[in-house]
């Protein structure tokens, strides 16, 4: 009998034990935050092939995009789905899509085209959440001035686990 109780609590201590770490891979859990922006027009002095103008479209996560509950929890990104724009009209143009971890300048930057849509996983595992932002940068050469204006939207899906 005595035995027994001795085992019993032996396999309470390992239960607890697993539990604790485990917790954090049975708890793991996957989200995306949606948004959507348009850049906004680009002065065009002349049809210079040396100087572009650059407009960006800026997607900041705020503390309202994160799951309820979990903006302690750390969190990290899956993949970034993107789409863009472009801008008609003009010689020549590049777009770049930029991440930035939480409340950080560092910026960490990828080439991508213009009217396409991708997914991108080159952020994937890098620290996510409240102050985390995204940018797409256009840089357009040439076109009629005075402005290059967008033909529609630029939009990011964040993917992320937390």
């Amino acid at each position: 009998m005595k035995s027994s109780k001795s085992i019993n609590k032996v396999w309470l201590v390992v239960c607890v034990v697993l539990a604790v770490f485990t917790k954090d891979v049975v708890l793991a859990a996957e989200h995306s935050i949606a948004k959507t922006v348009a850049p906004g027009p680009i002065l065009v002095l002349s049809n210079s092939t040396t100087h572009p103008g650059v407009e960006f479209a800026s997607f900041n996560v705020l503390a309202s995009d994160i799951s309820p509950g979990t903006l302690a929890d750390s969190k990290q990104i899956l993949e970034v789905q993107w789409r863009t724009t472009y801008y008609p009209g003009t010689i020549r143009e590049e777009v770049r899509l930029c991440y930035y971890r939480p409340f950080s300048l560092e910026e960490n930057c990828q080439i991508i085209a213009p009217s396409s849509s991708g997914v991108l996983m080159d952020f994937n595992n890098q620290s996510f959440g409240n102050g985390s932002k995204i940018q797409i940068f256009h840089k357009v050469w040439g076109g009629t001035p005075p402005y290059a204006r967008p033909a529609g939207a630029d939009s990011v899906t964040i993917k992320y686990r937390y």
